[in-house]
């Protein structure tokens, strides 16, 4: 039974180093034998893991070096398990899909990690955020220490500013995704979908006349309690970043919200409800207000057609 295992050992994934244990005539028991194959079985799975990330990454242009290594350290910490692939590529960021692990090595927290995960990554070029620049450098909270920070460091803002947005929302039960960790430039989140597959935009969805009326009563809810509960405006809102998933919207892409009283603030509001009017009224809501009555109903304010928020 000893030489017997020995020799199964050679079955082994290549990468495990067994040595030459049959030259040697070593014996195995079953309970060394079974423990070697439980370790042999974990590192062929982890080796696999990195690589498979390794290899996605690197075809991913918005990926640098850096970047894949601090996710490789989230799966190597145990944080996650596995990172299974890209799921959305935009100007600003690039979101993978992954499976949460446990952060019981983690200083930050003990929080428990969600079954999956999404991974916001913040381009590192500036490029793309050079028209952005008025969402931030504008924005009271961040704009002391924008004029101080060099190019990288205002991405990491950015995600930063992302966090501060979402857990804001979070607090006043607005569905969107919860923040697990933040890593310079790299947001963890909760993921809004299922079994990798993300929740659909409202642009994508194909919703029944009730549904889209229910999630039209919902999409106006959720803007007054971001305006008067977060202090909020989107101030990016439209059918791309609202998902429809378990019935309800949930809002997503947040990192250049703002509070009302930005220099922009309600001109940025005006246009989200601008976006959100055309949209639920050119998908045949009735109920859908015009853009003026949505921003009136929204701020509490009061505007006329012969008033210009927007240049």
């Amino acid at each position: 039974c000893g030489r017997k295992n020995t020799a199964r050992m050679e079955n082994f994934a290549p990468g495990f180093q067994v040595g030459d244990g049959i030259g040697m005539d070593l014996k195995l028991s079953n309970h060394v034998f079974n423990a070697l194959k439980r370790h042999a079985y974990s590192e062929e799975r982890r080796s696999a893991r990195l690589h498979e990330k390794k290899e996605h990454s690197t075809a991913e242009k918005a990926v640098d070096p850096k970047t894949r290594l601090l996710m490789y350290k989230m799966v190597n910490s145990g944080m996650l398990e596995t990172i299974t692939g890209c799921i959305s590529t935009g100007k600003e960021s690039v979101v993978f899909n992954a499976y949460g692990g446990s952060m019981e090595d983690e200083k930050e927290d003990s929080k428990v990690i969600p079954t999956e995960c999404a991974i916001k990554v913040f381009k590192t070029t500036l490029n793309e955020f050079k028209n952005r620049d008025k969402y931030i450098k504008d924005d009271f909270r961040f704009k002391d220490r924008f004029s101080k920070l060099n190019p990288r460091k205002i991405i990491r803002m950015w995600a930063e500013k992302e966090m501060h947005n979402l857990t804001r929302m979070q607090r006043a039960g607005i569905p969107c995704p919860t923040v697990v960790l933040l890593k310079k430039h790299i947001l963890v989140m909760s993921f809004i979908g299922h079994d990798q597959v993300p929740a659909p935009k409202l642009k994508e969805v194909k919703l029944s006349s009730e549904e889209l009326k229910e999630a039209y009563h919902q999409t106006l809810h959720l803007m007054q309690k971001l305006y008067n509960e977060c202090t909020l405006v989107h101030a990016d809102l439209s059918e791309y970043n609202m998902l429809w998933h378990a019935g309800k919207v949930w809002l997503i892409d947040v990192s250049q919200s703002v509070e009302p009283t930005h220099p922009h603030g309600l001109e940025f509001l005006f246009r989200d409800c601008r976006n959100v009017s055309q949209f639920f009224q050119k998908g045949g809501v009735k109920e859908a207000l015009g853009e003026r009555e949505l921003f009136n109903a929204v701020s509490g304010l009061s505007i006329s057609a012969d008033m210009k928020l927007t240049s």
